[in-house]
Formats: C-alpha cells, sequence, structure tokens
C-alpha cells in the first residue's frame, strides 16, 4: 500500500510517505533536486514541459512561459486578476494546477519505483472555508486528484488538521503518551495566512489505528485575491520588497513599474536571497531589533543584498525589508493574533507558559519561518527562548515547514483518524413570524460524522421544517460562516440549480432537507418525504453534492439575513 500526503503550496510543494512495514514517516525529496521542497511553479515552453527548480529556472526566458501562485487562484472568477498573473483561457490555474500536480506525483512514483498512489490525503487552506467565494476551491482539488489515472482514493484535509495530526504524534513518540490539549497553529506561507485553534484528545484506539479527535475550536486567516495579489503573506510580501527597492532608484523614479516575468525574476532571485542568507538576516535583526536602529546602521551595513533588474543593479536595505513588514505584514497578523487570543479569553481557554502541557504554539509554513514573523509572534506570546509551549511536538525548524505533508501522510495511512468539525453554518431560508428563522441544518464549529445527515429543525420547537408541496420551494439559503449570527446572509440559487429544486418538490410530495459533509469535507444536499400523517421522515428523494458555489448560487446576489 502507497499512503501519501501532499502539502500543496502557494509556493512550496512537499510530499511525504508512509511506510506501512516500517512503521516510518518520511518527507520525500525528489530525485533530480535531493530536496522535499519542490517550488509550485510550471512552465510550457515550444518543446517541453518543466516543474519545481527547473520551471523556476526558465523564468525570463524567451519562447517560456512560467505560472506561479496558481493553488489559491483556482476558485478566482475575475479574468482582469487572472490575466495579471500570467493566466488566459489556454492556461488556467486549474490546468496549470492539473499539470503540476500530475508532474510532481508522477516523479514521486518514479523514484519510488511504484504505480499506484492507493491513499492520498491533499491538504486544502483552512481560509476556503470562510467565504462564499473561495469554498469552491476545495472541491475543485478533490476533482483534480480524484481524475488522475494513478491515484485509487483521495481526500481533501484541511491543512490546521493535518499539521495537528503530526505534531501529536511527535508528542506521543516523545513522551509515549498521548496529547490531550490545544494546539495554536499559525501557517504562513505563500499566499496565505490560517490561524486555526484545535483541541486534541485522545480517541479509541482501533487495532494500530490511534482514533485521535482533532477538533477544530476557532479559525481565522487571511488569503483572499485582491488587487492582483494573494493574500497578505509571504508572495506579496517578496514583491511588495522588491517593488519597494526599485522605486527608491533614481533610474525608475516616477515610473509605474511593470510586474512581469523580468519583475517576477527579480522576485524569485530576492526569496532566493532570503532563504540562503536566513541566519544573518536573523542574526542582523537581533542586533537592530527597532527601525531607528537600522536607519542608524553603518553605510557598509545596511544593504542586505543587490537584486538585478531591467540592467540596473537595485540594492535592499534592512531598513526597506523592516518597513515593508511593518506595513504589508504586521497589521494583518496583529489582527489575526488578537482574534484568536479573544476567543481564547472568551472561552476560557489558558494559553500562557504556565498551562505548556495543555497548550502547544506551532510555526508553520515558509514564511512563518522568517524571523520577523517569529519576532512578532514572539512578542504577542511573550515567548521566551526556554518557553515549554513548543516543547514535545516540534523536533526541529524544518519540521515545522514539513508538518503538514507529514500530518497528511498520517492520515493517508489511517495512522491517526479525525473528527470533523462544520466549517460553516448552512440551510435553507425560511420565516417565522415574518422573519427570517436562522436554523440550519449544520451549525459552525458542530461535531459532524462523515456521510451522516443532518436534518434542519426549526429554532422555535426543534421539529423539522417541512416544505409543503403545493405552497413552499427551496428558493433561499442560508450561510454563515461564524460564530456571529449577525454575519449570516442569504444566498439564491443560479436557475439551474433552481430548476433542480423544484423538480425535487413537486405536487405528489413533502419534504424536508439535511446536509452531509464527505471525508474531503464537500457538502451534499439531502432532500427527504416527509410523512406528515406519520410525522417522521421516509426515503430519500434526491441527493445533490454543493461541489461548485459559484455555479450553483448567485455570488453577486446576496444579502443579510440580519439587518444592521
Amino acid at each position: 500500500m502507497l499512503d501519501i500526503g501532499v502539502d500543496f503550496g502557494s509556493t512550496y510543494t512537499t510530499v511525504s510517505v508512509y511506510h506501512d512495514n516500517e512503521k516510518k514517516l518520511e518527507a520525500l525529496s525528489l530525485s533530480q533536486t535531493g530536496t522535499p521542497f519542490i517550488p509550485s511553479v510550471l512552465s510550457k515552453g515550444k518543446k517541453r514541459t518543466e516543474f519545481g527548480k527547473g520551471a523556476k529556472n526558465l523564468m525570463g526566458k524567451p519562447g517560456v512561459r512560467v505560472f506561479k501562485a496558481f493553488k489559491m487562484l483556482l476558485p478566482e472568477e475575475n479574468k482582469g486578476l487572472l490575466k495579471k498573473r500570467g493566466f488566459d483561457e489556454e492556461f488556467t490555474p486549474r490546468k496549470v494546477a492539473v499539470e503540476f500536480l500530475e508532474q510532481v506525483l508522477g516523479q514521486i512514483l518514479r523514484d519510488l519505483g511504484e504505480k499506484m498512489i492507493d491513499h492520498l490525503v491533499v491538504c486544502a487552506p483552512e481560509t476556503w472555508n470562510s467565504t462564499l467565494s473561495t469554498v469552491d476551491g476545495r472541491s475543485i482539488l478533490r476533482d483534480i486528484c480524484q481524475d488522475m489515472e494513478f491515484v485509487r482514493e483521495v481526500r481533501v484535509v484541511s491543512e490546521p488538521a493535518a499539521a495537528s495530526a503530526f505534531f501529536a504524534y511527535n508528542y506521543e513518540n516523545v513522551t509515549h503518551k498521548s496529547y490531550d490539549g490545544f494546539i495554536l497553529l499559525i501557517d504562513y506561507g505563500g499566499g496565505t495566512l490560517d490561524l486555526t485553534l484545535t483541541e486534541v484528545l485522545e480517541g479509541k484506539a482501533e487495532g494500530e489505528k490511534k482514533n485521535m479527535e482533532i477538533r477544530v475550536r476557532y479559525r481565522t486567516g487571511a488569503g483572499e485575491n485582491m488587487e492582483g495579489k494573494v493574500g497578505k503573506a509571504g508572495i506579496v510580501y517578496m514583491e511588495s520588497l522588491m517593488l519597494e527597492a526599485v522605486s527608491g532608484m533614481e533610474e525608475f523614479a516616477g515610473k509605474d513599474v511593470v510586474t512581469d516575468e523580468k519583475f517576477f525574476r527579480a522576485v524569485d532571485q530576492l526569496e532566493a536571497e532570503l532563504q540562503d542568507s536566513r541566519s544573518i538576516v536573523e542574526q542582523t535583526f537581533g542586533m537592530y531589533p527597532e527601525l531607528e536602529d537600522l536607519q542608524g546602521m553603518d553605510e557598509d551595513e545596511r544593504n542586505f543584498t543587490v537584486i538585478e533588474y531591467r540592467g540596473e543593479d537595485v540594492p535592499v536595505t534592512y531598513e526597506m525589508m523592516a518597513k515593508v513588514y511593518d506595513r504589508e505584514i504586521c497589521p494583518i497578523l496583529g489582527e489575526k493574533l488578537d482574534e484568536v487570543i479573544a476567543f481564547m479569553d472568551r472561552s476560557g481557554i489558558s494559553y500562557r507558559e504556565s498551562a505548556a502541557e495543555k497548550f502547544k504554539l506551532a510555526l508553520v509554513g515558509g514564511f512563518g519561518n522568517f524571523c520577523l514573523v517569529r519576532k512578532q509572534i514572539e512578542e504577542r506570546f511573550q515567548i521566551s527562548s526556554a518557553d515549554s509551549r513548543t516543547r514535545n511536538i516540534i523536533k526541529n525548524r524544518a519540521d515545522c515547514e514539513r508538518a503538514i505533508s507529514l500530518g497528511a501522510a498520517l492520515l493517508a495511512a489511517d495512522v491517526i483518524g479525525i473528527r470533523m468539525t462544520a466549517p460553516y453554518s448552512i440551510g435553507i431560508c425560511v420565516k417565522e413570524k415574518d422573519q427570517v428563522c436562522l436554523s440550519y441544518g449544520l451549525r459552525y464549529n458542530q461535531d459532524i460524522a462523515f456521510e451522516q445527515t443532518y436534518f434542519q429543525n426549526s429554532a422555535v420547537d426543534g421539529e423539522p421544517i417541512v416544505i409543503l408541496s403545493m405552497q413552499g420551494k427551496i428558493d433561499k439559503f442560508l450561510l454563515n460562516y461564524g460564530e456571529d449570527d449577525r454575519a449570516a446572509i442569504i444566498a439564491y440559487p443560479r436557475k439551474e440549480f433552481q430548476d433542480r429544486l423544484d423538480h425535487a418538490i413537486n405536487e405528489y410530495g413533502t419534504v424536508v432537507v439535511g446536509f452531509s459533509v464527505d471525508a474531503s469535507g464537500i457538502l451534499s444536499l439531502h432532500i427527504h418525504d416527509y410523512d406528515i400523517m406519520e410525522e417522521k421522515i421516509v426515503g430519500e428523494r434526491q441527493v445533490i453534492e454543493l461541489t461548485s458555489f459559484r455555479d450553483l448560487f448567485d455570488t453577486q446576489r446576496v444579502e443579510k439575513a440580519i439587518k444592521q
């Protein structure tokens, strides 16, 4: 059996395997690169396709198109934004993602001498559960992997659930006891920031499987596709830093910087320099912690590096790095840290060092290793060098960058099982006493079992909401992506979806509705007949998989359920 876990990142992709015979967990290195960190880049030339490092090296070459940062654009519909990032009708983010993942997994199979992946777990960002326009990313990713001829079974799992599984696995290996407590995962990558508070509970062991319960207690983040960017994360930081440096040059003063292949090649060079000089950068910011200190540096110390751009040597200074961080990253990270801390305070969850055995903190993702990110988080949580809130779950910094794929491999091999919680609230929109009834089939953060149907009941009397065939229809859905009922929205089905719903409710029957979620987090609507005389749910009439919200719902026609 070949059990593979994939962290498909905006900047880098990592692949891990669990060897069942040896009970060994391993992050795989590609044969041609010798590293588990595969740049999420694809190039298309006239004669050949390259991926990873090979594709990245071709940026700016004549006759070659290079695509990057395509994962977070999978659910994107804005053609102007897509064009700005180099995509068109021929090469959409989906088509590029298909080819990239096929190339990566195909090479992995060749390296392992295998022909099939029996169980594949691929991870999705938690932010894909946070808006009507991004939730489709999950089903798109599932479909991409499901269509691969060398994959037998695929599941899409949230990145924080996979990382939590890995850290809990580490804890047990070190302490020889199961972890029982909270893990705050701060996943900062190239395209997204995800902060997820998970609760890890010991479940029943089934054979060799550790049926651990991993419940998402709180989720927040940033990663919306805005202004041609991919969220306030690593990619935006690098691009903004390069723009800052170029704009400061007399040669480019007063000119609009064209963000074309030459620009992105310069950004890649800057990123590589930052990766290679990580320890020097960390040491410098340690010696000069404040902006005023950086401004007072000697002339020969100021420059971090020099990047070639359009025939000019562009200096990048430590002062620029701090300024861009304070402008682009610090506010959004600070806001999200405050959000999760406020939730823990409201919920009575202790997160200070005194609660170290019941609260752990882990930074994952490549950008999470950037020293300015770590500094901001450490200051907010008052983390000392000997802090025990990371002890026993983290072996080394490299593990933090590979945690998602390693955890995904554990889930693929069924070494650890997880309990699902509803990522949002959903129900059909009904009125009681001329007001919208905030009643859902699934409620945000509710514990749910995979494939089980949860019926929508009245918020007034708890009885099933019955749709009478002659007087009712399903024409509005109620959605809420958080705890605050004031944020609930009403979404309207598009015509094709509305026709399917109308067909399910005809003059011959009375129905109730329910919802289920599969192991990939894909939602289905269940329409059941209801015996009004016996007052009970009877046979199932129709099941509709809600795999594409943007095709099912009119995202331009959305209104507040509660008027402010």
